[in-house]
């Protein structure tokens, strides 16, 4: 699956992010604009000017058209200016002006420098730029004095006459804070949306359901809401008369939605798996199994995750029962290890003990067969397998089961993640029933929020009263 750059997003994403941007605009304005007026130093540019002009007739085998082309002298600046940096033109001027300015290097003479055309004409001018007016315009005259003779001799190609020599500059160069400072503004915004747009491209992660409509084939058959009432005991995350009805009602929908996928099915199982660990996999398959139950069918969750099973701590079992390890191996009969869980109204098919060899396991007949078997006893049969992108294990269930339904955590879960294992489901033909997003944070603003539950609890409790009261 190719990867591309969804340039909206990417917009949607700097826009969300905005205030970092202006943050950084400010901080560079004030930064620029407290520099520029506080604490720089006054400058003055002190400039002369001389014109060039193209006095060689053999430069016409050299793309100029005539000794007097307008043209020949212009392309002759930039060379110009290369010899006026010169070491020989910098030492002149630096010893011509050693006597009123002691210690004078051509190197600095180098650093307040700067030259060019005027308006795209033969006449150049040479700027000077210090923080003394009377250097300024000494440093401008010695280079119009040493620079014609030296540029003549070495290009040997034109001519040269001063026009004006530098003035001494009557006030320093304007600091113009307000520029600076927007200038500086405009930078600062300008990094902190590239690194914005860095963080876009290296940020994989899931952030809502819409994105696995968009990206993927597969559809999202329910965003299930993440339970985040405060309980110390294990298994406070599964559904009781007690959960919020936001999230019960986000399991009958997931619930409802996998009937409709299961039409026309032979095997009545369905694997839950997810990309990594971490992803609420194990709590999404005990909670459906719960919600499944509550429509009056007879469910079973096998808990195939023997390397690293979690169902036993949902609810609360003791460590090294026997499950479904054991089963497959043939030490028990899977009618004496089934747990019914009557206040959740499940049965409940431990891991059991941790095999050495798990993927052989639920890739043998033998698990064909229980499977089979269960099909017999049970309405729906839900397996809680380990995450595909991490062990083989779901690969070996994946000819065995009706299809799988794969867990996506907000702000968890990565689209390489997800691409790779959609990769490897389609190798080993593996049904994808559809995605289940588990949200951190459910959808605000859409009509069945959090508030509307509320109100309609509400209101179902009331009618609820008034039909004992009438009774």
């Amino acid at each position: 699956m190719k990867k591309s750059i969804d340039l909206g997003k990417l917009m949607l994403f700097i826009l969300k992010n905005s205030w970092l941007v202006i943050l950084c605009a400010a901080i560079c304005f004030g930064v620029m604009y407290w520099r520029t007026a506080s604490r720089q130093v006054d400058t003055y540019t002190a400039s002369g000017t001389m014109y060039v002009y193209n006095g060689n007739p053999n430069l016409v085998n050299y793309q100029y058209t005539s000794t007097s082309d307008l043209n020949s002298a212009i392309q002759l600046l930039d060379t110009y200016s290369v010899v006026v940096r010169s070491n020989k033109v910098l030492d002149a001027v630096a010893e011509r002006l050693s006597a009123d300015y002691p210690g004078i290097t051509p190197e600095f003479i180098n650093s307040t420098l700067s030259m060019g055309s005027v308006s795209d004409t033969g006449v150049m001018r040479i700027s000077c730029t210090s923080t003394a007016a009377q250097l300024s315009a000494d440093i401008c005259n010695a280079v119009l004095d040493v620079a014609p003779a030296e540029i003549i001799r070495v290009v040997n190609a034109g001519g040269i006459e001063i026009i004006d020599y530098a003035a001494v500059p009557e006030s320093p160069n304007s600091r113009n804070p307000m520029m600076k400072g927007a200038i500086g503004g405009l930078a600062g915004a300008v990094l902190a949306a590239g690194v914005l747009s860095v963080l876009f491209l290296v940020n994989q992660r899931v952030g809502s359901a819409k994105e696995l409509t968009d990206s993927y084939t597969p559809p999202v058959l329910a965003e299930v809401c993440l339970d985040k009432r405060k309980n110390d005991q294990n298994g406070h995350f599964l559904l009781t008369a007690q959960s919020p009805m936001e999230i019960t009602e986000s399991y009958a929908k997931l619930r409802m939605n996998l009937s409709y996928t299961l039409v026309g099915k032979n095997s009545r199982a369905v694997m839950i798996t997810s990309s990594i660990s971490g992803e609420g996999k194990s709590t999404i398959a005990a909670n459906l199994a719960i919600s499944c139950a509550l429509s009056g069918r007879k469910v079973l969750l096998v808990d195939a995750d023997m390397r690293r099973a979690c169902q036993k701590d949902l609810f609360m079992l003791e460590d090294g029962l026997p499950g479904l390890s054991d089963v497959l191996a043939g030490s028990f009969r899977w009618q004496d290890v089934i747990l019914p869980q009557a206040e959740r109204g499940i049965d409940l098919l431990p891991a059991g003990h941790i095999p050495p060899n798990p993927a052989e396991l639920l890739e043998s007949g033998e698990m064909e067969r229980l499977l089979g078997e269960l099909a017999g006893a049970y309405d729906l049969i839900l397996v809680d397998s380990p995450p595909i992108n991490i062990v083989s294990d779901p690969v070996a269930l994946a000819n065995k089961v009706a299809g799988a339904l794969f867990v996506v955590r907000q702000g968890v879960s990565e689209h390489r993640e997800i691409r790779q294992a959609l990769n490897t489901a389609e190798l080993v033909n593996l049904n994808l029933l559809g995605f289940i997003f588990y949200a951190n944070n459910p959808r605000k603003g859409s009509y069945y929020s959090k508030k509307y539950y509320k109100y309609y609890h509400q209101y179902d409790k009331r009618g609820q009263d008034q039909q004992k009261g009438n009774v």
